[in-house]
């Protein structure tokens, strides 16, 4: 009896075996299943935060590439400024083009690079007290600027801080100082008149100003300085490297050029005419006769005290024989031990000067 029923016991549980060995299988897919399922969050997560990441790169180009666009901008300073202007592109790397028309009553101060302010019509910048007019600054270059009136203030230019300007069809006057280059800051100045300031145009501290095409006339104490390492450069040669034949006139100062503790102040076909003395060098300063560029060469007459001034252990150095130094006080005058230096061909046409024409130099 026992027997049979541990029979009917047996074939009772063989189905239910059955039922979990088939069973078996299909759990351990589910399980294998559940496994990714279980990280599809995580990987949501992820692909969200790519696709935000993508757009802020959008974003970022989108920006990078606005600042690299041109921008063109009209100012009327009856009703605005250039300095907000300047402001609100001051990130910008594309060319900033300002062109203004109005009278200005501003310092602007320019401390990026690739901008061109544009003067309209009788464009005017009236300097406030004890300031300049337009400074460019900070190693800004790329900055062209053409077409104003300046008056008044401390300096009618600045640029300074390694910057690099071209200023073309500028009238600066009435100012201390002019138009100013100092601490390695490079001036172009082209198509412009300085009058009637205290100087024309300053360079000092390893600053460069070149001059080319332009009138310098009635500064009360220089038409141009160099002092402290400065360099002056009147040439023919334009800011494009392109020559004119429309000489630098430097013309009714009281001194046309000082060269002063350590400077250079160097001629190519300009003109030193009518002022009490042409140029003064002297505490180790040099003046370069350079070659001439467009075939006229250096003129200095009609200076009524002295033509070239030597003084103080400076240097007057005469590279070619393409220079005239005529119906002054006195043409050519050393004192205070220079250093006098011509070319192989000689200095030139130094002759007719009412005083004397070489005094006291030796070659």
């Amino acid at each position: 009896m026992k027997n049979v029923t541990l029979r009917i016991a047996i074939r009772q549980l063989v189905p239910l075996f059955g039922l979990l060995a088939l069973s078996l299988p299909v759990c351990a897919a589910q399980i294998d299943d559940d496994e990714p399922a279980a990280s599809f969050p995580n990987v949501d997560q992820k692909l969200k935060k790519l696709r935000n990441r993508i757009k802020a790169l959008e974003t970022e180009v989108g920006e990078l590439q606005a600042l690299n666009l041109p921008v063109d901008v009209e100012v009327n300073c009856a009703s605005g400024s250039i300095g907000n202007v300047l402001a609100t592109h001051a990130n910008g790397l594309g060319l900033l083009t300002i062109r203004v028309t109005g009278t200005c009553n501003e310092q602007v101060i320019v401390t990026r690079s690739n901008v061109s302010l544009e003067g309209q019509g009788a464009a005017l910048v009236q300097i406030p007290s004890g300031n300049y007019g337009i400074s460019v600054t900070n190693g800004a270059r790329n900055v062209a600027v053409s077409n104003f009136t300046i008056v008044g203030g401390t300096g009618a230019v600045a640029v300074n801080k390694g910057a690099h300007a071209v200023f073309t069809n500028i009238i600066a006057e009435q100012s201390n100082l002019g138009m100013v280059a100092a601490d390695n800051g490079v001036l172009d100045i082209t198509a412009s008149t300085m009058r009637n300031n205290g100087f024309g145009a300053y360079a000092t501290r390893s600053a460069v100003v070149h001059i080319s095409n332009s009138i310098i006339e009635g500064n009360t104490t220089a038409g141009v300085i160099a002092i402290k390492g400065g360099h002056i450069n009147l040439s023919s040669m334009l800011p494009d490297g392109t020559i004119t034949t429309s000489p630098v006139i430097v013309r009714n100062n009281v001194n046309g050029g000082v060269a002063r503790t350590g400077s250079v102040i160097e001629l190519a076909d300009a003109r030193i005419e009518n002022n009490t003395i042409g140029v003064l060098a002297d505490s180790l300063s040099s003046l370069h006769m350079f070659n001439s560029l467009n075939g006229t060469g250096n003129f200095v007459t009609g200076n009524r005290s002295v033509g070239l001034l030597l003084q103080k252990n400076s240097a007057v150095a005469f590279t070619d024989a393409d220079n005239t130094i005529t119906g002054n006080g006195i043409g050519l005058l050393c004192q205070g031990n220079p250093s006098y230096i011509v070319s192989a061909v000689g200095p030139g046409n130094i002759s007719g000067n009412t005083g004397g024409n070489i005094v006291g130099c030796t070659p």
